[in-house]
């Protein structure tokens, strides 16, 4: 009998896994509320919140040529919407993220417990709630977190047997909002269709009805302009114009190394560890067909494997296959990160305790790899400190008398330069730590586990649990907070500070940061929505009308609207290239914000209006 079932056949009272899993949830909004508060806003965030607010407001239309729609509409007019209900800013946009994060773990618990039991369902919430890195990126105005609550409740409505006709029908309106949302998900619909018919046969009518009649009815909204999100799918051929055809060279293009890809890997297995250990387990350890203790569970588990490694693979190939976003890996899989937390549980219940020998090898070579890559990807983290360490003093193999550290024999002995040294140390460090547990998994198996499973088995249960703990410690400095100040409040004082000095139907020109936060509290301005995606949509010396129409800019455009704004935002750290610009003759300083858009150094913006 193994650890799970003696769990479970406790004499729990039971009200104790949903106790456990309550105390989980308030562990998640207590971390994702200190992170609204005190996460830096990124780029996305601020484009995300500021054009759903300019499409809400009617100001532009989403595919409306000045303006680029490079996410699904509904990524742009949900925040947009809820700001106009709630007021504008960051406080609306990251508490409705908070709002979105806690109903996934919500929705994770709700279909965990249904589909395996009150214990996993805990099991589950508390996965969600040891991972710092994921709830940070849960905790802003991006769209992880929108997915992630749609994605959960659309599995917890459709998983399993004895569904209504409405939780089918709900589910496939959930998937279709989903790919709404991000294009990106547009995946999940068909999967979860083929599916639902599967399990619940003519029933399932509805889910596609209702998933395909919301899809279709924004695209019809937004005809024939939407054709622009699909230009990345293979064999569809879209008309002419669907596509941006204007010339130039993008200014963001990066030259990523093959190092940085293998660590974007890795740096995801860390923050995203059960889901991503666990599922490969299962792969490994999946049940004889006659094992599994149902055959909904069987066809649960099919699903969910192509579920979520096809999105892992989808987004792999996006991610590290190119080189616009490597490091968005992580991010990516935070979007279906569920699915893969779900499929661990439905499968573990049925896993095979006893796999062929070569299966175990698999498995500890497998968490071999795991451990070394996920210590170089740690190494930012763990890398100085271990070359601090102490090491004896060696001479033609005999031990000396003091101690020197290890950068000290990396350095003068194998001439490394500290980057590297670092490198070298963590990912040592992580090979003797698997290595390390791999011989005390194997002492324990011994005394006590032998019979009930092979050792590959019982290691890779336990490293799992392991991780699950462990959780906040893999997930190193992005599990911490960015700022210890509270940067909501921080960017509404910067916004009275701003409304004070501009007038409404000003024209705003901005430089002062990747994240167009503060522009939220401007309401009346005019600005130049390019300039919220930054330099990542610059294009240089593209054809302007093309450039303009699909809301990028070039050199003709930053210089028109420098002859034109009337106000300039600048962040202090980027007004050394503007010196020359603000000339006394032609531009009035007022005083700079009052504090930071963030804790950042040289964060304070200033602002100059053209006389």
């Amino acid at each position: 009998m193994n650890r799970l079932a003696v769990i479970q056949k406790r004499n729990w009272p039971v009200w104790t896994a949903d106790a456990a899993a309550l105390i989980g949830l308030l562990v998640y909004l207590i971390q994702s509320i200190i992170f609204a508060h005190t996460t830096v806003s990124n780029l996305d965030e601020g484009a995300y919140l500021l054009k759903g607010l300019l499409f809400a407001t009617g100001e532009y239309r989403p595919f409306e040529p000045g303006i680029s729609t490079n996410k699904a509409p509904l990524a742009f007019l949900i925040p947009g919407y809820v700001q106009l209900l709630f007021g504008a800013g960051l406080r609306t946009g990251r508490y409705l993220a908070v709002f979105f994060g806690a109903m996934a773990v919500i929705g994770t618990w709700s279909a965990s417990r249904r589909i395996g039991s009150r214990w996993l369902a805990a099991g589950a919430v508390w996965v969600l709630a040891l991972s710092p890195a994921i709830i940070k990126t849960y905790s802003v105005g991006v769209t992880q977190s929108t997915i992630a609550c749609l994605m959960a409740w659309m599995l917890a409505l459709s998983l399993g047997e004895k569904r209504e006709y409405w939780h089918l029908a709900l589910s496939g309106l959930l998937a279709g909002l989903m790919m709404l949302v991000r294009q990106n998900m547009m995946p999940v619909l068909p999967l979860l269709a083929v599916y639902s018919f599967w399990q619940h046969g003519w029933k399932s009518i509805g889910l596609l009805i209702s998933g395909l009649t919301v899809v279709v009815a924004v695209h019809m909204m937004y005809w024939p302009e939407i054709l622009q999100l699909w230009t990345w799918v293979p064999l569809i051929n879209l008309p002419a114009g669907s596509s941006y055809s204007g010339g130039g060279a993008q200014i963001w293009d990066p030259e990523i190394s093959t190092i940085s890809r293998v660590l974007s890997v890795f740096q995801s297995v860390r923050f995203h560890f059960v889901a991503l250990s666990g599922s490969t387990i299962s792969l490994l350890l999946w049940p004889k067909f006659g094992s599994w203790k149902s055959r909904a569970d069987f066809r649960m588990g099919v699903f969910l494997l192509l579920l979520f490694w096809g999105l892992v693979v989808m987004h792999a190939m996006a991610a590290i296959g190119l080189d616009y976003c490597v490091f968005c890996f992580s991010n990516y899989i935070s979007f279906f990160n569920i699915a893969g937390i779900l499929l661990l549980v439905v499968v573990a219940k049925s896993w095979n305790w006893h796999p062929a020998r070569l299966t175990q090898i698999l498995l500890i070579f497998v968490f071999l790899i795991i451990f070394t890559g996920m210590g170089f990807s740690a190494f930012e983290d763990i890398g100085p400190a271990l070359l601090q360490f102490p090491a004896p003093r060696m001479r033609d193999l005999r031990i000396l008398p003091g101690f020197i550290t290890w950068w000290d024999i990396l350095s003068n002995k194998f001439h490394l330069n500290n980057n590297l040294a670092i490198k070298y140390a963590s990912t040592f460090f992580g090979f003797i730590t698997g290595c390390l547990l791999i011989a005390t998994g194997y002492f324990i198996w011994r005394r006590g586990w032998r019979s009930r499973a092979g050792f590959g088995a019982f290691f890779a249960s336990a490293i799992l649990a392991l991780g699950l703990v462990t959780s906040p410690i893999l997930h190193g400095s992005a599990g911490i907070q960015d700022c210890n100040s509270d940067l909501i409040l921080a960017n509404e004082q910067i916004g009275s500070h701003l409304r004070d000095i501009i007038p409404q139907d000003s024209s705003v020109y901005w430089d002062g940061g990747l994240s167009g936060a503060p522009l939220l509290y401007l309401p009346g301005v005019n600005v130049f929505p390019a300039q919220m995606n930054s330099s990542y949509s610059f294009i240089r010396s593209g054809d302007t009308a093309e450039v303009n129409r699909f809301g990028f800019w070039n050199e003709e455009l930053a210089a028109e609207w420098k002859a034109s704004a009337d106000f300039f935002i600048i962040e202090t750290e980027r007004y050394g290239g503007w010196k020359d610009f603000f000339t006394p003759d032609k531009f009035v300083e007022y005083q700079r914000s009052p504090v930071g858009t963030s804790c950042l150094k040289d964060s304070q913006l200033r602002i100059f209006r053209r006389k």
